[in-house]
């Protein structure tokens, strides 16, 4: 669970990063976790994953360099108490360690190395490891976990964020109201095209989500016990809702 509250943590961070809401769902994300923490017990964990970062497949990646490249930095404090007047040279050195042997320094291993016709001792404290992106994906790390969600937004998820946006809206009309929890409504929508289309799209997740007995869509309620105009990610709509007392239909 600790791994998936990080990688959770990551994501939503790459999502702030591109200005991408949570409520708009992505079709794939791919993450990379230390060897220690795979395994059964964590597959176990990736359907909640799924559902708290808000994407429709997550999957597990061999080696985080598939989603990010590793640079070795040299730490010349440390490396400077070993070598001397040869602190330049392990310093270059570090500089030119490989992918798998900066995976071994951070697993808490010594790496020897031969470079210029020399070999170098380093220890996981004499190398300061970062990761650079090496993909189009959002991706955010924290040492070997690493998070990256695929950024493309097709038609259908676009609809479906729009939808995710109305239904946050509806409940905070719900709240405003006083309705109790359990209060059905009736429920009416009008604005552009884009905002029709997504709920007509998603008519019966919306209605399911707000307690609406009856959804018109494009068009608005002549008595509403509640009015109110509101911003569908930048998209101006109406909604218009009343209290379900039996006789407007179910």
């Amino acid at each position: 669970m600790a791994a998936t509250r990080r990688l959770s943590s990551l994501a939503r961070k790459a999502r702030a990063r591109a200005g991408l809401r949570v409520r708009q769902p992505l079709a794939e994300m791919r993450v990379a976790v230390p060897h220690s923490v795979s395994g059964s017990d964590f597959d176990a964990c990736l359907e909640l994953l799924k559902q708290e970062v808000n994407v429709k497949t997550v999957s597990i990646v061999r080696s985080d360099t598939e989603l990010v490249s590793l640079e070795g930095k040299p730490n010349f404090r440390t490396l400077g108490k070993v070598y001397g007047a040869d602190t330049p040279a392990a310093a270059a050195a570090a500089r030119e360690l490989t992918a798998a042997q900066l995976q071994q320094l951070e697993a808490g291993d010594a790496v020897t190395v031969e470079f210029r016709g020399r070999q170098f001792g380093f220890r996981p404290v004499d190398v300061v490891i970062e990761r650079r992106v090496a993909t189009d994906w959002l991706v955010e790390s924290d040492g070997p976990f690493v998070a990256a969600l695929n950024p493309m937004i097709s038609e259908d998820l676009r609809r479906e964020g729009l939808a995710r946006e109305l239904v946050n809206r509806v409940q905070r009309m719900r709240r405003d109201a006083g309705y109790l929890y359990t209060t059905r409504i009736v429920l009416a929508v009008s604005g552009d095209d884009d905002t029709l289309a997504a709920a007509r799209a998603f008519d019966t997740f919306i209605a399911g989500e707000t307690l609406a007995r009856r959804f018109e869509v494009g068009e608005e309620l002549a008595s509403p016990d509640v009015r109110q105009s509101v911003d569908l990610d930048g998209r101006n709509a109406v909604v218009t809702l009343k209290r379900f007392d039996g006789e407007d239909g179910a």
